[in-house]
C-alpha cells in the first residue's frame, strides 16, 4: 500500500487499520501527526484548512518522482534486434556485389569515370561490368572488346578478361580482347598480364598480343589512336586490318589475287571508307573497287 494515499485519507478521516499500521511504520508520520494536532488547536478560517492541505500535498514527500520500473529486454525481443542487424549487415554486402554493368553505343566510344577518379574510353560495343558500391575493396572491372584505361594511383586495378587478366597500380594502357585474342598496349607505368599460363610484364611503348604465341610490338603514340577515331596496326597481316575495316564501316571485303597474309604498318580513318582503302592499299601497291551493295573488292592491278 502506497503512504501517499494512506496519508491522503488519514488528513480526511478516512484512513482504514491496515493504512493506519502503513502509516504508523513510517518514519515521517510523527511529523504530521504533530502539524495535524497543532493545526485541529488553531481557530483558522475554513478555507485556511483546505489552504494547509493543499500545502502538505505541495510538500517534496507527494511529489517525489516515481521511480520508472526498468525495461526488460526479453529473449523474443534479444533475437528481433539481432535478426535486424543480421538484416542490414546482409543487405549491405549484398549492395556491395551488385554490378554495374555499361556498354558503349555501336557507333561511338564511352567514357566511364570510376569511383576512384579512374577514367575507362570504352570502344564502341564494348561492354564493362564493375561493382560500384564495393569499389573501395576490389578495384576490378570485368571487359568484352576494347577499352583504354587511365588508372588512378591505389590499390590493385585489374582487367579481366576471357582470355586473360591485367593487373597495375596506377598507369594507362589499352586492353583489347577479340576472337581468342588478348592484346595489351602500355603508355604509362607498368602492366602485368597473366594468361594461358603465361605472366608477362608489358613497359610504356610496348604492344603485346596474346594470340596463343606472345608476339611483341612497338607503339609510339601517347594513347591507342582508336580514341581520335583511327585503327593503328604494327606488322599485321592485311587479312586483319581489312576485318576492321568490315566492323568499322559495316562493309563485305573480298580478295582477288593477293596474299592476305602480307604484313600491313599503318592506320585508317573511321570517318571516310575511300580514305580509309587508300591508306591501306597504297603502301602495300593494290588497288579497291566498290559496288552499290556495300562490297569492296581489293586486288592487285598488276595481275588483272
Amino acid at each position: 500500500m502506497e503512504t501517499k494515499q494512506a496519508l491522503e485519507k488519514w488528513l480526511n478521516n478516512e484512513a482504514t487499520p491496515a493504512e493506519m499500521q502503513v502509516l504508523n511504520a513510517w518514519p515521517d508520520f510523527d511529523i504530521y501527526k504533530k502539524i495535524d494536532a497543532h493545526t485541529k488547536r488553531m481557530v483558522l478560517p475554513e478555507h485556511d484548512i483546505t489552504s494547509g492541505i493543499k500545502a502538505l500535498k505541495d510538500t517534496p514527500l507527494f511529489n517525489k518522482p516515481q521511480q520508472k520500473t526498468p525495461k526488460v529486454i526479453t529473449m523474443p525481443m534479444l533475437l528481433k534486434i539481432a535478426a535486424i542487424f543480421i538484416l542490414l549487415a546482409v543487405s549491405g554486402v549484398f549492395i556491395t556485389t551488385l554490378p554495374t554493368n555499361i556498354q558503349a553505343p555501336i557507333a561511338n566510344n564511352q567514357t566511364i569515370e570510376l569511383p576512384d577518379s579512374s577514367k575507362i574510353t570504352l570502344k564502341q560495343n564494348g561492354r564493362i561490368s564493375y561493382k560500384k558500391y564495393g569499389w573501395p575493396f576490389n578495384r576490378e572491372v570485368s571487359l568484352e572488346g576494347e577499352a583504354y584505361f587511365e588508372v588512378a594511383k591505389g590499390e590493385t586495378f585489374t582487367v579481366v578478361t576471357s582470355t586473360g587478366s591485367v593487373s597495375v597500380l596506377g598507369t594507362s594502357f589499352n586492353v583489347k580482347t577479340e576472337n581468342d585474342i588478348l592484346i595489351v598496349s602500355c603508355f604509362e607505368g607498368l602492366v602485368s598480364v597473366k594468361t594461358n599460363g603465361i605472366s608477362t610484364l608489358v613497359t610504356p611503348g610496348d604492344s603485346f598480343s596474346f594470340a596463343p604465341t606472345v608476339v611483341n610490338n612497338k607503339i609510339y603514340t601517347s594513347k591507342p589512336t582508336w580514341i581520335f577515331n583511327e585503327s593503328s596496326f604494327v606488322d599485321v597481316p592485311l587479312e586483319a586490318v581489312l576485318m576492321e575495316i568490315e566492323k568499322h564501316y559495316k562493309v563485305t571485303t573480298t580478295t582477288k589475287n593477293i596474299d592476305v597474309t602480307l604484313r600491313y604498318t599503318g592506320s585508317f580513318t573511321h570517318t571516310n571508307l575511300d580514305q580509309a582503302l587508300q591508306t591501306v592499299t597504297l603502301p602495300l601497291n593494290l588497288s579497291f573497287s566498290k559496288d552499290s551493295k556495300n562490297e569492296v573488292q581489293i586486288y592487285d592491278p598488276k595481275k588483272q
